[in-house]
């Protein structure tokens, strides 16, 4: 998601009403592509419709629908817009460094003495995939080492359907992997054109499918059938929900997670009170949770 701070920070639950021509562009989107506003802080929305009418060359709101009205690549971007997210392949470095020393490892051993050799990831708002193929990557290189394999699944989840088909091609410009690591990208990529490619068998670990957060008809996407995580990775997402969908959101993540399960979120980001009951954070330079077994018992905090 994007790095800039909105006024809708996790247990602010004051959202302004959209403004009215705003907010009619916000409705427009909604009709013509299912663009889901409930839940979404209004004054970001309403920031980046208004980024998006200069950037179009439109006088105003009036002249911006006419536009959205004719050119459906304009409506196309506006979407994106309204969605847009900012990722990067390793984002925050210390981060990834920490999952591939310490949580990685550890959660394979774990593995190991139960006899389960499956590994299950969930990267939530994954953006055109970077996140989810950064993970891959990682436990690509470490499940390689261990005998029997370990069977890993990461499934990789966004709202915006364009984004997602991104990531399914596996295919990024030079400057999507200026700073990977020389050894991570002569081993995970291949060079196509001005291009690189996240090799087969590290892409083949990510599943991409639609899922909203907000949806509430499930707490994890349907193609996993059922949820018990090993790790969710939810970056900078709920920053950007109102207080309500915030609840909502991580409801569904907490119980989305397995026993012993870690929950990342963004920098900034951290469960309001009532959720620490639920979670222990594991350390202090990330926003790293984890779900001890003794929540399986206990109620939602809603």
């Amino acid at each position: 998601m994007e790095t800039d701070a909105p006024s809708c920070l996790l247990g602010n639950d004051s959202t302004p009403a959209a403004a009215k021509g705003t907010g009619e562009v916000i409705a427009f989107a909604a009709e013509r592509r299912g663009f889901r506003s409930s839940g979404y802080c209004l004054s970001v929305l309403e920031r980046r419709v208004r980024e998006r009418i200069v950037s179009a060359g439109a006088a105003g709101v009036e002249e911006y629908l006419r536009l959205l009205e004719s050119d459906p690549s304009e409506l196309d971007l506006l979407v994106e817009a309204l969605t847009v997210k900012v990722s990067a392949f390793f984002r925050d470095p210390l981060v990834f460094e920490y999952l591939n020393e310490l949580v990685f490892p550890t959660l394979l051993a774990r593995k190991g003495a139960e006899g389960n050799r499956s590994v299950r990831v969930w990267s939530a708002g994954c953006a055109g995939g970077e996140e989810p193929y950064s993970v891959a990557i990682l436990l690509h290189e470490l499940s390689r080492r261990e005998i029997p394999p370990v069977d890993v699944t990461i499934f990789a989840t966004d709202v915006d359907e364009r984004a997602l088909a991104r990531g399914r091609e596996a295919l990024y410009p030079a400057s999507a992997v200026a700073n990977v690591r020389h050894g991570i990208l002569s081993s995970s990529f291949r060079p196509e054109a001005d291009s690189w490619r996240v090799l087969p068998e590290v892409a083949r670990l990510v599943r991409f499918s639609v899922h909203d957060l907000l949806d509430g008809r499930t707490a994890a996407p349907a193609e996993s059938i059922f949820g018990t995580f090993d790790l969710v990775l939810c970056r900078n997402v709920l920053i950007y929900f109102d207080a309500a969908a915030q609840a909502a959101a991580l409801s569904a993540l907490v119980r989305s997670l397995a026993e012993g399960g870690h929950l990342l979120l963004g920098q900034t980001e951290s469960p309001p009170g009532p959720w620490r009951e639920r979670l222990r954070r594991v350390n202090d330079f990330c926003s790293l949770w984890v779900k001890p077994a003794a929540a399986a018992a206990r109620m939602d905090p809603r």
